[in-house]
């Protein structure tokens, strides 16, 4: 096997430069010594050659399926709208090649489940999902202590997320398989459980919003083993964005602590600034996850993350929520 030092860098490609995927695309340009922009793809052709210059340069592709395709890309990253994911994944796997997809896996379980059945079929795990809280370090130090025995056994998940503003054509539904997605996967991999059942409450919380759009969740999880979560998920927060979790044992508590970089006094007040978007508060997470991901595909150990697996069960507690 050869060492790092030794190792050609993966050729990624990455589908979708958006928001995420471009952060994506960067962090591999500039963080992930182990590999490098071969290839971009998004509908908005301009957007994807900037991403492209700015990484490399890299190719610019016309077509995902060519990207996919290409002999010149080795792995791809999928930063794509939620209802392509799927399919693009199956088309990673039909061309057997290594594949991080961004949450959720699916829109739904079905389609989810073929994707397990897929990766299944080639007997070989090539799918990576990108629930980054797990690079968190935060989220990792509570766990990491949660699952020491020190404060006892973990028994309560309680989590919330924040967003400023819910995105343009946001329901509902979108609302659950896409934001919450996120704490779900938290909340299973933090007590080290199964999901049991679901149960989701939710308002709209202004009244010129369209009247079948809750944006306010309240999401109560029971595990297989009889413990419990809770999540609050409000997307219309105003504020800013904010993420935090709490897991409570049998004697004490480990909750993530809020971001602030500097305490900053103006204006008459003091306090943290609070992030406008998940982009700059998971930057590490996001470095960390694609070190991982890469590490694991040119070494052929199994990735530290979460796997086709995760997705599969994510997508199924949302359809059931």
């Amino acid at each position: 096997m050869q060492n790092q030092a030794e190792r050609r860098p993966l050729a990624v490609g990455v589908i979708g430069t958006g928001g995420m995927g471009a952060r994506h695309a960067v962090n591999v340009h500039r963080f992930v010594s182990g590999a490098r922009v071969a290839g971009v793809y998004d509908l908005d052709q301009a957007r994807a050659g900037q991403v492209a210059a700015a990484c490399g340069p890299a190719a610019v592709f016309t077509d995902p399926a060519a990207l996919i395709a290409a002999d010149g890309v080795e792995a791809v990253v999928i930063a794509a709208p939620d209802d392509t994911h799927a399919e693009l994944t199956l088309a990673c796997l039909r061309a057997g090649k290594p594949v991080l997809c961004e949450k959720p896996l699916a829109t739904t379980a079905a389609a989810a489940g073929r994707v397990v059945q897929a990766e299944a079929a080639l007997g070989r795990r090539l799918v990576a999902v990108g629930y980054m809280r797990r690079f968190d370090p935060q989220h990792l130090a509570i766990r990491a202590l949660a699952h020491s025995g020190e404060i006892g056994q973990p028994l309560l998940f309680k989590g919330v997320h924040r967003n400023a503003q819910a995105a343009a054509g946001a329901t509902s539904a979108v609302i659950l398989s896409n934001s919450a997605s996120h704490d779900l996967d938290s909340a299973r991999w933090q007590l080290g459980g199964e999901v049991q059942a679901v149960s989701v409450r939710g308002l709209r919380s202004r009244a010129e919003l369209q009247p079948e759009l809750c944006d306010l969740l309240l999401i109560e999880l029971i595990m297989a083993d009889g413990r419990l979560a809770v999540v609050e998920l409000f997307v219309n927060a105003a504020y800013g964005y904010e993420v935090s979790a709490e897991v409570v044992c049998q004697r004490g508590t480990a909750q993530t602590r809020q971001p602030g970089a500097a305490l900053v006094r103006s204006r008459g007040n003091r306090g943290v600034p609070v992030a406008s978007d998940w982009l700059a508060p998971f930057q590490e997470a996001y470095v960390a996850e694609l070190h991982a991901w890469v590490e694991a595909v040119q070494t052929g150990r199994p990735f530290a993350g979460a796997n086709a697996w995760d997705g599969y069960v994510a997508a199924h507690i949302t359809d059931a929520g």
